[in-house]
């Protein structure tokens, strides 16, 4: 499996993101790394007039679901990862998949909001089917229920066995206890959240996304500023290999440029998922002008990744344990390493709280694919979900990452090569759009319903 998951990504899958996203990002003319941060701070202040109810999502609500959802093992354990089999590097191409990757979340939010349905209960509303569906009929009409299953999957394997499975050792290897007790509390504490559904899972994600965020990424900076001369190196590192192969010391064969953006971007992909069709199951699942949407979805690979991989990387790189060891224990370590127990457990910590929102939150992605395919009993498939959480720390670390690996290459040919013909064929309309929009937005956002938005 993981022959197979190198195969697709090296160096194939890794330049097609690469050259889609810089196609991306010429053809909208830039506009997300100009707009989403000033659109971002007015939505932040008009947090509490904003409306989360039903299957509506407020965007403020659904920038912070959707960071707990991107914020999780990836940060960590995929950080590590990439590190260790990329070189300082990989750290490099981390960045280049996020700000690629905004333009691709603000697409597909913008597609979704512009062609909702005008009932809120079609299973398509707030889903990247809305225009998977719409748009490609025919002998084309396999695209969006493969999509589904595909979405189904990922949410079972990457975003559940992946991080249970992850939470399990971590806490095994650094706090003693059997992955039997960890399987047996985290899918207690996971059925507790899913089994009542979004408003749960959403206020869930506002409880803890925010707050454990920053505090992680307070110690990093405590760390990172302990030892400054130490940060400016591990910087000057990622920097330099991400262009010139990294040689270890006695000549001994190190890590390659084509190793750098491999698993840079791969891991990349694990961590903020852009590409993959996610932003719209939170950012469209609402009524609201599209731009606004379509600029908070672009967000969260600037702080999942920008910032969060960010201070995890340069912490690791720091410690220079990246060649013996990898994965979660590796960022442990480097936090231990650095700061002592203290910092172990609080690392352990935001590593089990992160995984878990990841999880809560994919569990509806995943079960809005399940009804789209014609699920009806959507109680039974969250205790199904839940199950699948207890399967996760009992199973073989290597086999599951391949397995998400390779899920993560489907969704990227399923989905966005798709959504590439969509931009392609109507790039001036959209354009337009965005551009004549944004002034508003910015100035407060003034609702606009899919009936006024303009016809592609």
């Amino acid at each position: 499996m993981s022959t197979i998951a190198d195969w697709i990504w090296t160096p194939f899958l890794s330049l097609i993101y690469l050259e889609l996203g810089v196609l991306f990002l010429l053809v909208t003319g830039g506009v997300v790394l100009r707009r989403a941060v000033p659109i971002f701070l007015v939505q932040i202040r008009q947090l509490g007039n904003q409306r989360t109810d039903g299957g509506h999502i407020g965007h403020t609500h659904g920038f912070f679901a959707g960071l707990a959802t991107s914020i999780g093992v990836g940060n960590m354990a995929g950080v590590g990862t990439a590190i260790h089999l990329g070189g300082p590097g990989a750290l490099f191409w981390m960045w280049v998949s996020a700000l690629l990757g905004m333009s691709f979340r603000m697409c597909s939010t913008y597609m979704a909001l512009r062609y909702q349905p005008s009932d809120d209960k079609d299973p398509v509303f707030g889903t990247p089917m809305v225009y998977l569906q719409r748009f490609f009929s025919g002998r084309w009409a396999f695209i969006a229920p493969l999509f589904a299953g595909v979405i189904i999957a990922k949410g079972l394997v990457a975003a559940n066995l992946i991080q249970s499975n992850s939470v399990a050792h971590a806490i095994q290897e650094h706090l003693g206890y059997s992955s039997g007790i960890v399987a047996l509390a985290l899918s207690a504490l996971v059925a507790l959240v899913v089994i009542s559904g979004l408003n749960s899972i959403l206020n869930v994600s506002m409880a803890l996304a925010p707050w454990m965020a920053g505090g992680y990424l307070a110690l990093a900076l405590w760390v990172l500023g302990s030892h400054p001369a130490r940060t400016l190196a591990s910087f000057h590192a990622v920097i330099e290999h991400a262009f010139t192969p990294y040689t270890l010391a006695g000549g001994i064969a190190g890590y390659s440029v084509m190793q750098a953006v491999q698993f840079g971007i791969a891991r990349g992909i694990f961590s903020h998922g852009s590409g993959i069709g996610l932003a719209p199951f939170l950012h469209a699942a609402n009524r609201d002008h599209p731009v606004v949407g379509a600029m908070m979805a672009g967000m969260i690979p600037l702080v999942d990744t920008i910032l969060v991989c960010t201070a995890t990387g340069l912490v690791i790189l720091s410690s220079g344990l990246w060649h013996e060891q990898t994965g979660a224990y590796l960022t442990v370590s480097a936090f231990q390493m650095a700061s002592g127990d203290g910092a172990r457990l609080a690392v352990t910590l935001c590593l089990v709280v992160f995984a878990f929102t990841t999880i809560i939150n994919w569990s509806y992605f995943s079960e809005r694919c399940f009804l789209f395919l014609g699920g009806r009993n959507r109680v039974a498939y969250r205790w199904f979900f839940v199950m699948v959480t207890f399967c996760g720390p009992f199973l073989p670390v290597a086999t599951i990452w391949s397995v998400g690996d390779l899920l993560i290459a489907a969704l990227i040919i399923i989905h966005l090569l798709p959504l590439t013909y969509l931009l392609l064929r109507y790039n001036r309309t959209l354009r337009h759009d965005l551009n004549t929009s944004i002034a508003s937005t910015e100035g407060g956002g003034r609702s606009l319903r899919n009936d006024g938005a303009p016809t592609l």
